[in-house]
């Protein structure tokens, strides 16, 4: 526990963590197991968190967390419309996810870097992981480039003046190199990670557009590297058709302006 901490905000949060890393939930016992908090004080702390909507049990006896935690994310962030909207469009990408037979992601653009909020992963040996929350460097990867490709000039261009670090021998660092790449982007409509982020994983990813036409999130599908040219074809069309549904499945919600 942090000096002057609050013991019972410290194992509620003991608890939250152990959530977030099992996005198919834990049972009571285990959250127990996972936290060596004593059985009676999880079981009122997730009676707490289940009536404040901070979590829910599923038809299994397993806890996730709740529609409350979207809310929340609401309250701070520029980009909150789309936090908020991520829970109605969880079926579809759980739906491409499973057409496809691989991971898929959303991303946003969020205090200067790329943030992962949403993701679906089918029940596959070769899945790939992904973390909601993550942040993700906005020079390197699919999704990245996309969101980057997409900024106003001067953004773009301010943010492209920083250092870019090398995270593989594939990553683009040179400006005027990342520059060229992200206008190529823009006019295709669609990006390709070659293993910039992770040597082992390459990506395709696409825009997704809010009904004014503006971007405000990217669908990217991560894939092993090696995957030969056909399945990499399907991909790049997955992320682009993906991307194109789930703009549509927007025009059906309003947004703050």
């Amino acid at each position: 526990m942090t000096q002057n901490g609050n013991p019972t905000v410290e194992r509620l949060m003991q608890i939250l963590r152990e959530l977030e890393r099992s996005p198919h939930g834990l049972s009571r016992t285990e959250l127990v197991e996972k936290t060596g908090l004593a059985r009676s004080s999880v079981y009122r702390i997730l009676n707490s968190l289940e009536e404040h909507r901070m979590i829910r049990e599923l038809s299994t006896g397993t806890f996730v967390l709740g529609n409350r935690v979207l809310e929340l994310a609401n309250s701070v962030t520029h980009n909150s419309d789309f936090f908020r909207l991520a829970q109605f469009l969880q079926p579809e990408l759980e739906f491409l996810a499973f057409k496809i037979d691989q991971t898929c992601k959303i991303s946003i653009m969020e205090s200067e870097a790329i943030m992962v909020i949403a993701g679906a992963t089918p029940k596959a040996p070769h899945a790939l992981s992904y973390t909601i929350g993550e942040y993700l460097p906005i020079h390197a990867g699919g999704a990245s480039k996309v969101l980057m490709a997409y900024l106003p000039e001067a953004e773009r261009d301010r943010l492209l003046s920083r250092n870019l670090g090398a995270l593989t021998d594939k990553t683009i660092t040179d400006k005027n190199l990342l520059a060229k790449e992200l206008e190529l982007i823009r006019k295709q409509g669609w990006a390709e990670d070659r293993g910039e982020y992770s040597l082992s994983v390459c990506s395709f990813a696409a825009p997704i557009f809010r009904h004014t036409g503006e971007v405000i999130a990217a669908l990217s599908i991560p894939f092993m590297k090696g995957a030969d040219d056909a399945l990499r074809e399907s991909l790049r069309e997955a992320a682009v058709n993906g991307a194109n549904a789930l703009s549509k499945s927007i025009e059906q919600y309003s947004f703050r302006p």
